[in-house]
């Protein structure tokens, strides 16, 4: 069987970027509506190859957040259906997101549900920034102003994929000025939970778990060519919650980053209580979906707890 990637150097090792649109925080009840991957390959600018809205085969949720509404997804194939063109399009590859932990929760739980058990290579480029020493990890926004990245449309999975794509590149210079050439030096500069994947090799062809391309897809990539930016307060919120709750901690910067977006977003009570309500909401019904809550989720939905309070609020407060 193949080794893993820590040997690998990352200049010469292509990268699938993924970026989902989904009705909540938690894979299995919550589902993905929008797919898109971008790929990196070595010398190369970053590619759209593959996007589509997703059908969920339930109510739509968070349209406040990515716009997609019931409507939009009717006609859309079920993520089983393009299965095969989401392996096909990350094969070979080592697999990155903005907030890899969020992505790949859903990546796995949709795969797994057409067969494909084989987990790949991932890293964060959220975390990037604190590995590389470039700052704390942020939102995708403010990660791209900080490198004079240009993002024309957020919440539509293609701009922000292009958008991490292009942050990869600076990020990839960075790397090599500061002699981190393998997956193996990257992952000694400091321990992340991601980096036990890379013990693994990258996904092999569709053909090789029986998978082959879907239906036609229904994209929403044009929508993000040329459009200026449309600051969305609680989107901006919302991405910003998924950050500061990926490891159930909240750091003082943390704290002070989320009352900065509550006051500039312009965020009402309602809405900050509505959204904290999704995520625990979202955690409750995930993890109450076999009938059964042990005590590693009651620990998880403890510490869920706190950090929305500390946050402003939380359910029951």
């Amino acid at each position: 069987m193949a080794s893993g990637i820590q040997d690998r150097l990352i200049a010469e090792t292509p990268v699938a970027i993924i970026d989902f649109e989904t009705t909540g925080l938690t894979a299995g009840f919550d589902r993905v509506v929008e797919v898109s991957v971008v790929r990196v390959d070595p010398g190369q600018q970053p590619r759209l190859v593959f996007d589509t809205l997703i059908n969920p085969r339930r109510p739509m949720a968070a349209t406040e957040v990515h716009g997609i509404t019931d409507a939009d997804v009717e006609n859309a194939p079920v993520f089983a259906e393009i299965a095969g063109d989401v392996v096909a399009a990350t094969a070979g590859c080592v697999v990155a997101a903005y907030n890899v932990y969020f992505d790949m929760q859903f990546l796995e739980f949709e795969l797994g549900n057409v067969g494909v058990s084989q987990p790949a290579p991932h890293f964060c480029l959220m975390y990037m920034r604190p590995m590389l020493g470039l700052g704390s990890r942020c939102k995708l926004q403010e990660a791209c102003t900080s490198h004079g990245i240009e993002r024309t449309a957020s919440h539509i999975a293609a701009a922000d994929a292009m958008a991490s794509g292009e942050l990869l590149l600076k990020y990839q210079t960075e790397m090599e000025a500061k002699g981190v050439r393998t997956y193996g030096d990257l992952a000694k500069l400091k321990k992340y939970k991601f980096m036990e994947s890379f013990r693994h090799a990258p996904l092999p062809a569709a053909s090789s778990f029986g998978l082959t391309g879907g239906k036609t897809v229904v994209s929403r990539a044009n929508l993000a060519d040329g459009s200026p930016a449309i600051r969305n307060p609680v989107a901006g919120y919302w991405d910003l919650l998924k950050s500061v709750l990926v490891d159930l901690e909240i750091t003082e910067q943390e704290l002070g980053a989320i009352k900065a977006e509550q006051e500039s977003g312009g965020l009402s009570d309602e809405e900050i209580r509505t959204l904290h309500a999704r995520a625990f909401a979202s955690a409750v019904s995930g993890f109450a979906a076999d009938q059964r809550i042990d005590s590693s989720e009651q620990e998880r939905l403890r510490r869920l707890y706190a950090c929305l309070a500390k946050l402003g609020w939380a359910p029951g407060q």
